[in-house]
């Protein structure tokens, strides 16, 4: 008889039993073991489903004759909440590996908007200089959202550790979040190749940091060197020397190692600014 083929599974609680044959599960029902939101599976069902999706345990009620007009179901339809969503997606344990791709998404739209409010020269040289510092800062740049995303699934799971698990594939899901880190990683280092290649004049940000970065420089070497001059006098030649410095800088420049003749001619504009700055 159909009623005893045993193919059912069931989920109470986290535990998985079966399988079971109809008559079986029917039991668990009326013992009040087994709820309309619960969930079911049997070979053919390509998901577990919920017990009340299932017209095999649709019931007439009590006393009603069989030529009643329509089933009526045994076990409750699980009641929609108050903002219209079925209890029964809300109560899975999230996916870890989900909610870090979540995070990861996050971190790459605030990395776009940190290009687009022009704050990207940090970035770009971080990509465009290959040593496992920057490397190491831009990855933990990137995956700081992820973590964080990625903790609150665990944290949340253990406390909703009775819930059934979560039905998204864990391996699809790392190698989804595997696949998006590095196409992050790849187009950031294209975008510094892309920063890098200007010849126009540095300016923005770039500018900033390449004339404090200068000056700092400039007033540890004279220090060291001049002890004739006053702190306020080497602030300004120091200033002075960095503007003119970066007035005739481009990104490519900026980007590129040095040879020997860019070094001269490095040393040349330097001399011409230290000389055009010199204090009196």
């Amino acid at each position: 008889m159909a009623g005893q083929e045993a193919i059912w599974h069931v989920l109470i609680g986290d535990k998985e039993r079966g399988p079971l044959t109809r008559d079986e599960v029917l039991d668990y029902v009326r013992d009040g073991m087994l709820g309309g939101s619960d969930f079911i599976w049997r070979p053919g069902l390509p998901d577990w489903k919920a017990v009340s999706e299932i017209g095999d345990f649709w019931q007439p009620p009590a006393g009603a004759s069989a030529q009643s007009l329509a089933p009526v179901r045994s076990v409750s339809e699980p009641i929609p909440d108050r903002d219209g969503t079925d209890p029964r997606s809300a109560g899975r344990k999230w996916s870890v590996w989900k909610s870090a791709t979540i995070g990861l998404l996050i971190s790459a739209l605030t990395l776009l908007i940190q290009i687009g409010l022009g704050r990207g020269f940090e970035l770009a040289n971080n990509a465009h200089t290959v040593s496992a510092a920057t490397i190491g800062g831009l990855v933990g740049q990137i995956l700081a959202v992820p973590v964080i995303f990625a903790v609150i699934a665990v944290v949340r799971n253990l406390l909703k550790r009775q819930q059934p698990k979560s039905r998204a594939s864990a391996v699809r899901g790392a190698l989804t979040f595997v696949a998006l880190l590095v196409f992050i990683l790849g187009a950031l280092a294209v975008y510094g190749e892309v920063f890098f290649s200007s010849t126009a004049p540095v300016s923005g940000e770039t500018r900033v940091a390449l004339i404090a970065g200068a000056v700092r420089s400039c007033v540890r070497k004279q220090h060291s060197a001049n002890q004739t001059l006053s702190d306020s006098q080497i602030d300004k030649y120091c200033g002075c020397v960095s503007e003119k410095m970066a007035d005739g800088t481009t990104y490519q420049q900026l980007g590129t190692e040095p040879d020997a003749n860019a070094l001269e001619a490095l040393r040349q504009k330097a001399e011409a600014a230290g000389s055009a700055c010199r204090v009196r």
